[in-house]
């Protein structure tokens, strides 16, 4: 294993679950007067400047921000990566997006084989200035002529020391020939630096199904039932609301949104079920994702309020273990969805979800131990309005299956042409990263055999990479704060706050904003 991956795997185990599992999602969050910024901002992380009409500098060293300008020595390229020229400065309204990157991960780093359009060509650099789509990678099948939407991977590792690794359930299938087919997309204003993707196959009975547990290894679930009772805080009973896979999905009920308070953050859920007998565990077992309320927090909290204080922030601060600790710890002692069971007299925490993403819902598999006979009471205990649950149920038959992993077989880039060093670039965990901008996709394809008979079969796909963000200029020019953000209780009541005004809004254009891949 090479030194820089050991770094990132020793941070990522001191970092916890934190920043894991399926996307922070992106965008402005609220409508805020721009009002250019006379403040002038000196950024020490190399950056790149993305300009509206589709080009790009490199400020390797850094740059100033300031007076309505981008001060600093920078190479000009065009759409095709050729060098145009030294460049001085650059008037703030030229540029789309900043963003910060490590040139130590140059040497490693494969860039998808896709035409010189960008993402400004394709939708317009008016539209991307206001986009609200993000997800981190998007994987997509297709089944039947349809398209579905199949994950969202390593969704919250947002620089490189947050790398980690990601599972998540296919419904897809192979084909008769055998190959499973998948779309990779980037849809939105990020990087995506992909190390590592690969399938899992799992082979179970017909009356089991298969997914990932809280710690990413597959379980096989049997022997499943809606439980007795399920009532929110405010004694709601959600016992229909979480009973089929339908899109009607439960979310924190507006009595507990206004009631919040720096004191009290949180909503919660109760659950009651016989024990299963003769069992050690039990399982709940969820399809779920988050809500939009990790937008605010990192977009308008985060990166938003700091402007260009956000890519120091990023591409420096984060890449140190002392404020990566201190930002994965908060987050990780607040965000997330914590599992506790009824024992002697009390709730004790056993388990905890990550939090997953608020694009693709996942399916989730929570093992818990059995404290007795009798009934089983548990309690999922949450930040308000942090999750989407569609469909829970209790599964009495919990295993660990045999697996097997998959690995690509082809990845095909625009125009159906075969990439081989893509392919190199994704077969295994090491140095070699593949990187997408806004707008492009390729498709990973699997050899997964044809299928045994009597013998059902699950696919999980495997994955491991982090993403870098786009520091809009339109938030540049209207940053409100002198500081990089610091995790505090106050900044998360301020984000509760603020997404429970811009809510409704925010949820009907979301999905508007997504970047078409070409």
């Amino acid at each position: 294993m090479s030194s820089s991956v050991r770094v990132r795997c020793l941070a990522s185990l001191l970092c916890l679950v934190v920043l894991s599992s399926n996307c922070v999602v992106r965008g402005p969050v609220a409508a805020r007067p721009v009002t250019p910024s006379v403040e002038t901002v000196r950024v020490s992380s190399p950056v790149k400047a993305h300009l509206v009409d589709g080009t790009t500098i490199v400020y390797a060293n850094g740059l100033t921000i300031g007076d309505g300008r981008l001060v600093g020595y920078g190479i000009h390229y065009d759409l095709t990566l050729t060098v145009l020229g030294p460049i001085a400065e650059v008037p703030l309204d030229r540029v789309l997006a900043l963003e910060s990157f490590e040139n130590t991960l140059n040497k490693g780093m494969t860039a998808l084989a896709t035409s010189g359009v960008t993402a400004a060509a394709v939708v317009g650099a008016a539209v991307l200035t206001v986009a609200i789509f993000g997800s981190c990678p998007t994987i997509y099948s297709e089944s039947d002529g349809r398209e579905e939407l199949e994950a969202e991977l390593f969704s919250y590792s947002i620089a490189p020391i947050f790398e980690l690794q990601d599972l998540d359930r296919l419904r897809a299938q192979p084909g008769t020939d055998g190959s499973l087919r998948l779309d990779v997309r980037n849809e939105a204003l990020e990087t995506h630096y992909l190390n590592h993707l690969a399938l899992i196959e799992v082979q179970h009975a017909p009356d089991e199904i298969v997914m990932p547990d809280t710690h990413g290894n597959p379980v096989a679930l049997s022997a499943l039932s809606s439980p007795e009772q399920i009532v929110d805080r405010k004694g709601r009973d959600l016992l229909t609301t979480l009973r089929d896979e339908d899109d009607l999905a439960f979310r924190t009920d507006r009595a507990t949104m206004s009631e919040v308070n720096l004191q009290d953050l949180r909503d919660s859920i109760e659950i009651r079920f016989p024990a299963p007998q003769d069992r050690d565990h039990v399982a709940l077992v969820f399809r779920l994702r988050n809500s939009l309320l990790n937008t605010v927090l990192f977009y308008d909290m985060m990166l938003g309020a700091a402007g260009a204080r956000s890519l120091d922030w990023l591409g420096k601060d984060l890449g140190q273990i002392g404020p990566a600790l201190e930002l994965s710890g908060w987050y990780s002692s607040r965000m997330g969805m914590r599992v506790s069971i009824w024992k002697d007299g009390a709730y004790r925490e056993v388990a905890r979800v990550p939090d997953t993403g608020p694009i693709a819902w996942k399916d989730v598999a929570v093992v818990l131990p059995i404290p007795g006979a009798g009934d089983m009471r548990v309690r999922l205990d949450f930040v308000a309005d942090n999750w989407r649950i569609d469909r829970l149920r209790v599964a009495a038959g919990v295993r660990s299956p045999a697996i097997r992993s998959i690995p690509i077989t082809k990845v095909v880039a625009t125009g159906g042409v075969s990439d081989p060093a893509a392919l190199r670039s994704l077969e295994s965990s090491d140095d070699q990263y593949l990187r997408t901008s806004p707008g492009q996709g390729f498709k990973i394809v699997f050899d997964a055999g044809e299928s045994p008979a009597a013998v059902s079969r699950t696919f999980l796909l495997a994955s491991q990479g982090y993403y870098t963000e786009w520091i809009r200029g339109s938030w540049i020019q209207s940053a409100g704060r002198r500081d990089a953000f610091v995790p505090t209780d106050e900044a998360l009541l301020q984000t509760i706050l603020r997404w429970r005004d811009v809510q409704p809004e925010f949820e009907a254009r979301f999905d508007a904003t997504r970047i078409p891949v070409r």
